[in-house]
């Protein structure tokens, strides 16, 4: 982050839901990642789910973690589309999803993230399905129990380091350039059609 967008970001309001999608969902409200979390005060969670709403994201609350919601961003297609791919059905089923469909491995995963947080034990590693990573990093992580690997962003990397390190870079200039239209008076919708077509035209 520059000192110019961290002096934007200083004089903004944290508060703001706009301000926090854009920091937390970035790459997803940009089309480049598959989902995000996205965790607010809980009163400010229909607040969020209403502005998701508005750019065709989902909202998707998997639990209150004492006064926070923890929520899963994504846009469905997406989402439906990556865990439909053959090795990704395959290492689910291994954590016990069936074939009944996309809102009832939603819902299986939401209940699992949910016992986690209240008894903090039994981590669901499959949450990193569920956030889109690759599924050769979210096998590393479980099989190194999170260690051993070679760098360290969004998520953890075992593999592809170099493409995966141009990606994270993409990510934080995606976010800054948000961040920056979010201060001169832009709407979640105004971002998401601008780099959209960034994106169209990178």
């Amino acid at each position: 982050m520059s000192k110019e967008v961290f002096e934007m970001l200083c004089a903004m309001d944290r508060r703001q839901v706009e301000l926090q999608i854009v920091l937390q969902c970035a790459p997803t409200l940009a089309g480049l990642k598959i989902s995000n979390l996205l965790i607010l005060p809980r009163e400010l969670e229909h607040s969020a789910r209403y502005a998701l709403g508005h750019i065709g994201l989902i909202g998707y609350r998997l639990a209150y973690d004492r006064q926070r919601v923890v929520m899963l961003v994504f846009k469905k297609e997406m989402l439906v589309t990556y865990i439909q791919k053959d090795e990704v059905r395959k290492f689910l089923k291994n954590f016990g999803y069936g074939s009944e469909g996309f809102g009832a491995a939603l819902a299986l995963f939401q209940r699992r993230y949910e016992e986690f947080v209240e008894q903090r034990e039994n981590f669901p590693h499959e949450m990193g399905v569920f956030l889109g990573y690759p599924l050769c990093d979210v096998k590393g992580f479980i099989e190194n129990k999170g260690n051993g690997f070679v760098l360290a962003g969004y998520w953890k990397v075992y593999e592809n380091v170099y493409h995966t390190r141009r990606l994270f870079k993409l990510f934080d200039d995606m976010k800054d350039d948000m961040v920056c239209m979010l201060s001169k008076g832009y709407t979640l919708e105004q971002i998401r059609r601008e780099v959209q077509n960034i994106s169209l035209a990178g």
